[in-house]
């Protein structure tokens, strides 16, 4: 059974962590947890909400794709007692706030802020925090387990009914917005992807049940990948060899296996040729030269 993802991001907002983060945002804590419990159903329900819009899962997959969540943390603790890092994760996250709710994302958290009590700003930090921790999860299972597009609009909308519910009764400004009210989970018999409960899975290693699509999907991009790292190294071993050819013909040196040096042995049999002609006809000099034999050969003697 799948991990259900809003108990898994309330489960980073521990006290310890909303005392901390009002600290940082300049809030009192219970304005920030006001906020907090607001932006995460919202959070879900916009990423559910773009799930039933056409392209949707496949655009989501294909964002997931491209990032890297080497540096992505696992746990909001992780980044809240240093600067640069904290930088980071929110600028990441709001990259996927951003995908979610398009031309909506600076609206959103004014309407947040406004219920809450808190500065725009500080909702915005909240909702960054939490889109880099959701988008952590779902990416590593999208480049590692091989997530697909309809994986991630089951799992969402099997949970669709609960952010829904989730979201706080003086947030109708929100609901209206964003459609809440078509947040609903198909009718039938819950799926293994849709689970029911949070004990199948952690923030580590969520339990995300994949389809033999994804499997085959993750094996052509494993195969893919050793065909490029094979062909970039016969590309190099090919540029290697052609610059020392080239570097071969700088330096004069001739390769030519056609050229013929005459031995040493043809040289003395044609010497040892003359000499036999000459104890034969006792001249060596050209016989067709002009004139009576005799005058030529006593023009020879002397």
């Amino acid at each position: 059974m799948a991990v259900h993802l809003l108990p898994l991001l309330r489960e980073q907002f521990t006290p310890s962590v909303i005392d901390q983060l009002s600290q940082t945002l300049g809030e009192s804590p219970a304005n920030t947890l006001k906020a907090v419990n607001a932006s995460l159903p919202t959070l879900l329900g916009g990423l559910t909400r773009h799930m039933q819009t056409t392209g949707g899962p496949s655009s989501t997959i294909a964002f997931l794709d491209t990032n890297d969540y080497g540096k992505t943390p696992f746990d909001i603790t992780q980044v809240l007692t240093g600067s640069p890092e904290l930088a980071q994760t929110t600028a990441a996250g709001n990259l996927f706030v951003e995908h979610i709710f398009g031309e909506q994302t600076q609206r959103v958290p004014e309407l947040l802020a406004t219920y809450s009590g808190t500065k725009p700003q500080s909702v915005t930090m909240i909702m960054n925090l939490a889109g880099a921790v959701l988008m952590g999860v779902l990416g590593r299972q999208e480049q590692e387990q091989g997530l697909t597009a309809h994986n991630l609009e089951t799992l969402l909308l099997g949970q669709a009914s609960e952010f829904r519910k989730a979201l706080p009764d003086n947030l109708n400004s929100v609901r209206s917005l964003l459609g809440f009210d078509e947040l609903v989970t198909p009718a039938g018999p819950q799926t293994e992807v849709q689970g029911a409960d949070n004990f199948s899975g952690t923030i580590v290693n969520p339990n995300i049940p994949k389809s033999p699509e994804g499997d085959r999907q993750r094996e052509n991009v494993r195969w893919l990948r050793w065909a490029m790292i094979a062909i970039a190294v016969l590309i190099i071993a090919l540029i290697v060899q052609k610059f020392t050819q080239n570097q071969s013909s700088t330096d004069g040196i001739n390769t030519d296996s056609t050229a013929r040096a005459e031995s040493n042995a043809v040289e003395d049999t044609s010497a040892a040729t003359r000499r036999s002609i000459q104890d034969a006809n006792g001249q060596t000099a050209d016989s067709t030269a002009p004139g009576a034999l005799g005058i030529r050969d006593s023009l020879s003697r002397k």
